[in-house]
């Protein structure tokens, strides 16, 4: 092992470049001479003249194209930190010592051995055991995170979790009080109707919204009697309010945990509620206690939160699902341990955080705002890798192709498409006229998808930056959000003609399929290796704002303005379940493993539908 102080000084530089210190960074390369070291020519794009392969000759943008990953000081500086972690806490019998103290590059450790396993968040955490859930993911969900991961590029970054503590006779007492809890919350509710008003949503089978009920069973035309959603498929999350709080508001985003049956849900009164949903088909009725609360907004504080996202990736060296982030009206964006416990704050953005996502890895997460900029930060140190400022308006949306490229999306009709420690975009797609209001790569991060307000769909290609792929159009109004289609339900569909959308029990392996929806109250099937549109789902009576697929295909679900949450079964496209809200419908989202989907109102609902008796039919 060799390590010089070019080394380190180049390690010192790439640090203050990626994190935005331009000035700092500057005149550090000039002082230790960064751009003139030999190894940098070694690393060098081969091809050039030969004057410009030595040492002094080599240009500061040389420096920025040498082959060393993004972020590399902090991997180093982490790596060495776990590996002194494991020396220090390792006892000569191969067990470890269940140390509640982090570890920190300045200050001196000194242990603190927490007592009970359960209450150290690097312990197992009591919300870890969800007796009906196999720990598996749905094939296609898996297919895609193995397609994902193969993409990585170091496979030591996937760091065991050494601190796991397994203590059977606590885990089975966790379970018994969750029986007890789930028993006395079933005693509690009403068999025949719920309760309305504050605190309580009522739940009542029908056709019409009625009178004090804020979600109702609604019955389409065409939809079989028999596939009807009665009041034990549905439960209601609406937390119990005191006297003098501020009312929850409209939930604006709702996520699932990828490990266990626990729905996070953000709201206009500053605050992600935990939700544990039970494993099995039957409702709970009106739950009002929350499993944690995340109070994101400071107190007397107004900042409503608007995107949250948990780190899903089983094969990154950050445990799935032990990681939630959640950002604001106000601009600011924490990360929370699932047991609740503040991780970061993020205090830089200046405005409102529209999107929230962890690249697959989970080291980094990307923010995207409307003060213009997009922010990449380090999960683990808190800091800031590298500050964005490409687009001139609001950006919109945010999506990762791999580790450390990602596109955006602004009203400044631009998308581009940036990667950690470059310092201008990779790609710049212009094509829209209208604002761009997400974007979302495919399965296999070939093809970008984009919808817009000039009522368009575009399919972008990383081979050219000229013009799109496909410019899919139809709809008639603005087109406000897309799903890709996992690759199981893209092969099980094969078209016979332009737009029929029928399908046939042949199998086709190049079919990508993408749903659209609009202001135009439509949702659009297409096939993005033709550019045909598939089919047209109309039951909407009013703009859709958000869809989803489940993991293994077999359902879209899709919300709108119209108060209505539909779920469509992807084999022919047929509405088999319908239900009506008081308010507008802000996102629906499926749950890891298929057999629940959720959905926040305006109202400040939020609803699990559980499809499990319904799936195989």
């Amino acid at each position: 092992m060799s390590i010089t102080s070019d080394d380190v000084n180049y390690l010192v530089y790439r640090y203050l470049l990626e994190s935005g210190f331009t000035h700092s960074s500057f005149a550090f390369a000039n002082e230790a001479a960064v751009h003139t070291r030999d190894y940098l020519r070694h690393h060098h794009a081969a091809g050039q003249p030969p004057a410009q392969l030595l040492p002094s000759m080599l240009a500061p943008d040389a420096v920025k194209s040498a082959r060393v990953q993004p972020g590399a000081l902090i991997a180093f500086l982490q790596k060495g930190l776990l590996y002194q972690e494991v020396e220090t806490h390792t006892l000569e019998d191969g067990s470890s010592k269940r140390c509640s103290v982090p570890f920190s590059l300045t200050h001196p450790h000194e242990c603190i051995i927490d007592k009970d396993p359960l209450s150290s968040s690097s312990a197992s955490d009591p919300m870890d055991e969800d007796p009906s859930f196999s720990g598996t993911v749905p094939t296609s969900a898996a297919a895609l995170a193995a397609s994902s991961s193969s993409t990585a590029n170091n496979d030591d970054s996937k760091i065991p979790n050494n601190t796991a503590v397994n203590n059977k006779s606590a885990k089975r007492d966790k379970r018994d009080a969750k029986k007890s809890e789930r028993t006395e919350r079933r005693s509690r509710k009403d068999a025949t109707s719920l309760i309305g008003g504050s605190g309580s949503v009522g739940v009542s089978s029908g056709s019409g919204a009625g009178g004090s009920s804020s979600m109702d069973v609604s019955v389409s035309n065409e939809e079989d009697e028999s596939n009807l959603a009665t009041a034990s498929e549905v439960t209601i999350y609406r937390p119990s309010i005191a006297a003098g709080d501020p009312p929850v508001g409209a939930v604006y985003c709702i996520g699932w945990n990828p490990r266990v049956m626990l729905l996070a849900a953000g709201s206009q009164d500053g605050k992600v509620r935990l939700w544990r949903v039970a494993g099995d088909s039957s409702s709970e009725g009106v739950v009002s206690e929350c499993t944690v609360t995340l109070e994101h907004a400071n107190e007397g504080e107004e900042n409503g939160v608007t995107s949250l996202d948990w780190h899903v990736c089983p094969f990154a060296y950050i445990p799935q699902g032990t990681l939630i982030a959640s950002g604001s009206v106000n601009g600011s964006v924490k990360i929370w341990q699932k047991s609740g416990e503040l991780k970061h704050t993020l205090a830089r953005h200046t405005s409102t955080v529209f999107t929230l996502k962890f690249n697959r890895k989970g080291d980094l997460l990307g923010s995207a705002s409307a003060d213009s900029t997009v922010m990449i930060w380090d999960t683990v140190s808190g800091d800031l890798r590298q500050q964005f400022q490409c687009h001139e308006g609001a950006v919109l949306d945010l999506d990762w192709k791999d580790d450390i490229t990602f596109a955006t999306s602004s009203s400044d009709k631009h998308i581009y498409v940036c990667r950690m420690g470059m310092l201008e975009p990779m790609r710049t797609y212009a094509g829209h006229s209208g604002d761009v209001n997400a974007i979302a790569w495919d399965a296999s991060a070939q093809l970008l998808a984009s919808c817009s307000d000039d009522h368009s769909v575009k399919i972008w290609t990383m081979d050219t930056d000229s013009s799109p792929l496909f410019n899919l159009s139809g709809h008639r109004l603005e087109v406000f959000c897309l799903r890709w289609a996992p690759l199981v339900v893209s092969s099980a569909l094969n078209t016979t003609g332009a737009g029929a959308g029928t399908t046939t029990g042949s199998s086709t392996t190049n079919n990508r399929i993408l749903a659209t929806g609009s202001f135009d109250s439509t949702i659009r099937i297409w096939d993005t290796t033709t550019g045909r549109c598939l089919q047209v789902l109309e039951k909407h009576t009013s703009q859709v704002s958000t869809l989803s697929f489940s993991a293994d295909g077999a359902f879209l679900a899709s919300g709108g303005f119209d108060n209505v949450f539909n779920v469509w079964r992807c084999r022919d496209w047929s509405l088999v379940k319908s239900f009506r809200g008081l308010e507008s419908v802000f996102e629906v989202c499926w749950g890891v493993k298929g057999d629940k989907v959720s959905v926040c109102f305006n109202d400040g609902v939020v609803a699990v539908v559980h499809l499990a008796s319904f799936r195989d039919r």
